[in-house]
């Protein structure tokens, strides 16, 4: 009896010493995890997932997005299927067991608007439209606009000509605008998000004309923001009929 009770004491010190062992090895192996991304910068549309470099045996994963309270995945990788502006900034990782300390980790994400061309060609600093004046050559202003607090391009003609003016999205209030498409909407749509949106206007006459939708398209030439339009559909009225247009131009930042 006193060989067995020996013999399995051995084996119960040995059990134990494999198990601190084992959690040893796993504490190590937690504060050796790394986030691992194919790149930091994505586009629009883009799949974006975070993966860790290697799983500890046991280890609990806590992924938190900017300042957002709440974790995306209790999981060792994220996934987002259609990458958004929304899902730009800092991810961190938290790994963590209850007999290790934990560790932290964290990689920051880019995401920016899709590269787009627009479909049609003008002259730059003219603003066609199809039953009023051109602005043709316009004067542009890049500014800070206080009445609607928000940044807008905009071109002006002389006395009796329009004025026409495209204003970005609030999230531009202190960024420069990415290159690519941008879509036409209205006014309180531009507050903050999606922040790929635009608002157009036009005065003529005492006939103040908006654009309901379309495109505008967004590039830099010489590190100028550049804004391209095509054949946007406008209308106004002054209380009674309907006054209708249509506006293509180009207007560079000065």
């Amino acid at each position: 009896m006193k060989n067995v009770s020996f013999l399995m004491i051995v084996c119960l010190v040995s059990l134990l010493y494999s198990c601190k062992k084992d959690e040893a090895s796993n504490c190590a192996a937690i504060q050796q995890v790394k986030i691992v991304v194919d790149k930091d910068s994505f586009l629009v549309g883009d799949q974006i997932k975070l993966k860790i470099n290697q799983q500890p045996t046991t280890a609990y994963y806590n992924w938190v997005h900017g300042n957002n309270i709440n974790s995306i995945s209790n999981t060792e990788s994220v996934t987002i299927d259609y990458a958004d502006k929304k899902d730009e900034g800092w991810y961190y990782l938290n790994v963590s067991n209850p007999n290790c300390a934990s560790h932290d980790d964290s990689v920051y994400i880019s995401v920016r608007n899709k590269p787009a061309t627009a479909p049609c060609t003008s002259t730059n600093n003219t603003v066609t439209f199809s039953s009023i004046p051109d602005i043709s050559p316009a004067t542009v202003t890049w500014a800070y606009d206080n009445s609607w607090n928000r940044r807008t391009i905009t071109a002006k003609g002389g006395y009796g000509y329009p004025s026409f003016n495209i204003y970005f999205n609030t999230f531009w209030d202190t960024k420069e605008p990415e290159d690519g498409e941008y879509t036409i909407t209205g006014m309180g749509e531009t507050d903050e998000y999606p922040v790929y949106t635009v608002y157009l206007s036009s005065i003529y006459s005492s006939v103040f004309f908006e654009a309901g939708s379309g495109k505008v398209y967004v590039s830099h030439v010489n590190g100028k923001l550049r804004v391209t339009f095509c054949s946007i559909p406008m209308s106004g009225s002054l209380g009674g009929p309907s006054f209708t247009t249509t506006a293509t131009g180009m207007l560079t930042a000065p």
